[in-house]
């Protein structure tokens, strides 16, 4: 099944495919994403500071130039005797991703592969894009679009935002509850002035 659900920085794609992943046992989440500005201050919009200071006081979180970046842990790939133990994103379970998607990296519920694509395309419904469990070409284009426009806007308001850090932030962002706060008002200021 291929789910696109357009929502501007809060869109989802997803597909069935992605848990027997063709590529890897835990899929994209071998190679997780940072969270950059937007992502930090789209996770604090949606009430998630404390779930982002309570993962960099436990480590899973790590302050970095960009952004936090997501830890890699060693663990089970996948629920099952046998599974195998790799390196992956430390928010990956046994059975996928453990936490909301109002607390990931836009990237994760926006990026899927080709092989997402192309089986989506394969197993069309006739499904409308706009609607959830579509797998039409119509949806498969439509999410196609979507992602290219939605990695446009976050680089756009990333670079922005590393500036405006920059100019208030001269020796560095704090990571704290006040900087996040911060950090979601620019993010807020931002998403209005580009409609």
């Amino acid at each position: 099944m291929f789910r696109l659900t357009l929502n501007g920085p809060d869109t989802v794609v997803t597909s069935s495919l992605c848990a027997t992943c063709p590529h890897s046992p835990a899929g994209c989440c071998v190679a997780p994403p940072r969270y950059d500005w937007s992502d930090i201050a789209r996770v604090v919009l949606h009430g998630g500071r404390e779930f982002l200071l309570e993962s960099i006081a436990k480590g899973d979180l790590v302050r970095g130039e960009h952004g936090l970046y997501l830890l890699r842990r060693k663990g089970l790939a996948f629920a099952g005797e046998g599974a195998p133990k790799l390196k992956k994103c430390t928010f990956h379970g046994p059975t996928g991703c453990t936490i909301d998607e109002n607390r990931r990296p836009a990237t994760c519920n926006y990026y899927v592969c080709e092989s997402v694509y192309e089986d989506a395309a394969k197993n069309r419904d006739g499904g409308s894009p706009s609607k959830e469990g579509s797998s039409s070409n119509a949806a498969v284009e439509e999410a196609r679009l979507a992602h290219d426009r939605i990695v446009s806007q976050f680089v756009t308001w990333d670079a922005e935002l590393r500036d405006r850090i920059r100019s208030a932030y001269p020796d560095g962002p704090p990571f704290d509850a006040a900087f996040f706060e911060w950090l979601a008002a620019n993010f807020s200021e931002l998403r209005a002035s580009a409609h």
